[in-house]
């Protein structure tokens, strides 16, 4: 037997009534992790282009990311609501926009989710690129890269435990202490492009694609991404890969593993629909058909 695939799905614009039903549904069905997204606020108004069109005008999945029937919520209340009803599955945030929050709160936020999950928590962040979001929140959009950089560091001192300090660009404080003994909390970060990439290397213990991907440029970022490891003195330590397929069906994953890729993230309403007036009853049927579609298995078979 080959190594076990892990299977997650992202979560985002969901009625806030359905995620602790679709929570245990999914670890009855033996998925390894749930991904929750984030956005604060829905422009009326926008310019702002999704970095997964690459520049092709005319396929904006910001219309619907952030458009005016977008139900948004808080990823935290979902991870707590999620982690209280399931013992096993893992909750992660896909993605976090930590530029628009300050370190010491994001910090604490992402210890309690820890701790209350028992050690569940996957911290999946991301620069942003929606700048009206930055404006409403007054939260300059041309410094994000490095007001995130800077939190990324602070986030791991916190997480080391004990006091410590800080005197940077963007933040700057006495010594502080936010746990007495380091807490491994996993950083996950997203994006495809190289400054991404290069961050990725540098700093995480994982990656999620953005948006969703094509075989051929998973395994072409992966090559870049272990290039970059290599040149940072960062391939020895454990990094995991979850990508997010273009398609659900069985033989298109079936390709990803084959090249090596054993974190399979599935796109949400692919799995669980989030425009559907079905019961919950119904979902829950259709998420266990398409687990047994995947041979995913269930939690009492693992």
């Amino acid at each position: 037997m080959g190594t076990r695939v892990n299977y997650s799905f992202t979560v985002y614009d969901y009625p806030a009534n359905e995620v602790v039903p679709m929570a245990v549904a999914a670890e009855q069905a033996g998925f390894d992790a749930i991904w929750i997204g984030e956005h604060y606020v829905c422009p009326r108004e926008f310019t702002s282009e999704h970095p997964s069109t690459d520049g092709k005008k005319g396929d904006h999945p910001a219309k619907w990311i952030v458009g005016p029937d977008a139900r948004l919520h808080d990823p935290w209340f979902f991870m707590g609501a999620m982690a209280g009803a399931t013992t096993r599955l893992k909750v992660g945030t896909a993605i976090v926009l930590a530029p628009l929050n300050h370190p010491l709160l994001l910090a604490r936020a992402t210890l309690t989710a820890q701790e209350i999950s028992g050690g569940r928590l996957l911290f999946g962040t991301g620069v942003g690129w929606l700048k009206e979001e930055f404006d409403a929140l007054q939260i300059p959009f041309e410094s994000r890269g490095s007001r995130y950089d800077e939190t990324l560091d602070i986030l791991r001192r916190a997480w080391a435990g004990g006091y410590f300090a800080h005197d940077g660009r963007h933040f700057q404080f006495d010594a502080m202490q936010l746990t007495p003994h380091p807490v491994h909390v996993p950083l996950i970060i997203g994006g495809n492009s190289e400054k991404a990439l290069r961050r990725v290397a540098a700093k995480a213990d994982g990656w999620l694609n953005s948006a969703r991907i094509a075989l051929a440029d998973a395994v072409r970022l992966r090559d870049r991404l272990e290039a970059l490891r290599a040149e940072y003195g960062t391939d020895k330590r454990p990094f995991q890969y979850y990508v997010r397929p273009n398609e659900t069906n069985r033989s298109e994953i079936a390709r990803f593993v084959a090249e090596g890729f054993d974190n399979i993230a599935l796109w949400g309403p692919d799995v669980w629909p989030n425009r559907d007036t079905g019961t919950i009853r119904e979902k829950t049927e259709r998420f266990r058909r398409k687990a047994e579609e995947l041979d995913i298995a269930p939690l009492e078979a693992v």
